[in-house]
């Protein structure tokens, strides 16, 4: 015979704290987690080519301030690139935090780069004048997450289990 509590609830409801918040803290395991880190490379890989090109093909919302960003972008997606490797073939959970340190401060470095030198320009295009005004925004909510990221990660860093 159950408790009073027990006996009005329901079967799925009964297995709640099996489900709760002691299983929200764990990650997903390594194996689970190898499609994320290949198709990151691949994202990452595509877009060095595109921002290598971009210049080439003279689009009209690009600046001369361009080339400036160019290289914080694609040291970004190298960092990034080389991140995902390690984590992927090394699966060390102190080097997976070390790595992601490092992966989310070059984020961060190319979204302050980005804010600072913007190197777009859309008012010549009619109706797209407002992506210059809300882009900064979200660069700064970027630069947020990614330094929330990077203490979170350096919280994990110190105290990991």
């Amino acid at each position: 015979m159950g408790t009073p509590d027990h006996d009005n609830m329901p079967h799925w409801a009964r297995r709640l704290d099996e489900l709760g918040p002691s299983r929200w803290h764990r990650q997903k395991e390594y194996r689970s987690q190898r499609a994320e880190f290949i198709s990151s490379i691949v994202f990452n890989l595509i877009a060095l080519v595109v921002l290598y090109k971009l210049p080439d093909w003279h689009p009209g919302f690009l600046t001369e301030k361009y080339g400036v960003v160019m290289y914080i972008l694609m040291f970004s997606c190298l960092v990034q690139v080389g991140g995902n490797l390690l984590i992927l073939f090394l699966e060390f959970r102190f080097l997976t935090y070390l790595s992601r340190i490092f992966m989310e401060a070059a984020s961060f470095l190319a979204q302050i780069t980005l804010y600072y030198i913007y190197p777009l320009d859309f008012s010549n295009y009619p109706g797209l004048g407002w992506i210059d005004m809300v882009f900064p925004w979200i660069l700064i909510i970027g630069m947020v997450i990614s330094a929330i990221k990077v203490l979170s990660n350096m919280w994990k860093l110190v105290f990991w289990r």
